[in-house]
């Protein structure tokens, strides 16, 4: 496996400074940055392009790879409303040539934000309508959508995700694994079981079902013997990458903390 750092794990005001962010991943060991597309990216252009290869540039300077692309905007863009889906596809073509310009693999993709104007079942039928476009806009770029579980209302237990990818049906849209998003009201192990081989990133973070907190690895409830054997039983090698919320007292701890604590989890003793 290799282990990456999330733009997300780093405060607001120091997420600007790409170049003091990547000097902190390399100090604490990391072998990738996930960089995150945001609102000021979705004109694609010539600034775009430029930008991009800048980031690039800075990454491969201190010898981290960028292989995965996500963003918060689906949140804002929910892709199951009338209103805001065609929003919703130009977040992924930003998310997507910014992933072909970085040398991405993956794009993290929010599938819906369940609404209560729409029964379950549209829901359902309008994401994989949402998810097959986003696919075949992927596969111009052979980057691969990584639908990631999050708390959004909606296709909440590992069956009904597998069935929302088996019905999708496309090579280029996969599971972008969450283990902390799990809880409380399931367990990793047996999401990881269920998804298998449509798993193609992974991110990771603690949950206390005790505090209703998100915190570094091995924080809170999580059994992670029980999620690293998972991961072993499905051959799961690629990247495994902290998203962590950051200390109120400092801006880089949390990432040194959850780079020890992924040490500990997922490395051969």
């Amino acid at each position: 496996m290799k282990f990456g750092i999330s733009l997300g794990s780093f405060p607001r005001l120091v997420q600007s400074d790409f170049e003091k962010l990547c000097e902190q991943a390399q100090y604490a060991g990391y072998e990738g940055i996930e960089y995150m597309v945001a609102e000021e990216d979705l004109e694609v252009g010539a600034e775009f392009e430029q930008k991009y290869k800048k980031l690039k540039e800075i990454a491969d300077s201190y010898n981290l790879e960028t292989p995965t692309v996500f963003t918060g905007l689906f949140w804002t863009y929910n892709p199951v409303l009338p209103e805001t889906k065609e929003k919703a596809l130009k977040v992924i073509e930003a998310e997507l040539k910014a992933a072909s310009i970085l040398g991405s693999r993956v794009i993290l993709v929010v599938p819906a934000v369940a609404v209560s104007e729409l029964d379950y079942e549209e829901h359902y039928r309008r994401t994989i309508d949402f998810l097959r476009t986003a696919g075949s806009m992927a596969r111009d770029y052979d980057v691969i959508v990584g639908v990631e579980n999050v708390w959004n209302r909606v296709f909440a237990g590992p069956l009904e995700f597998r069935k929302l990818l088996d019905e999708v049906n496309h090579e280029y849209v996969k599971a972008y694994f969450d283990v902390g998003n799990t809880l409380p009201h399931s367990l990793p192990e047996h999401w990881i079981g269920m998804l298998g081989d449509y798993i193609v990133a992974v991110h990771v973070k603690g949950f206390s079902v005790v505090n209703l907190r998100f915190g570094v690895p091995l924080m809170g409830s999580i059994n992670w013997k029980a999620v690293n054997k998972a991961f072993k039983e499905i051959g799961y090698d690629w990247y495994v990458i902290a998203e962590v919320p950051p200390y109120e007292g400092d801006p880089f701890k949390a990432i040194y903390d959850a780079k020890t604590s992924l040490d500990v989890i997922f490395k051969e003793k």
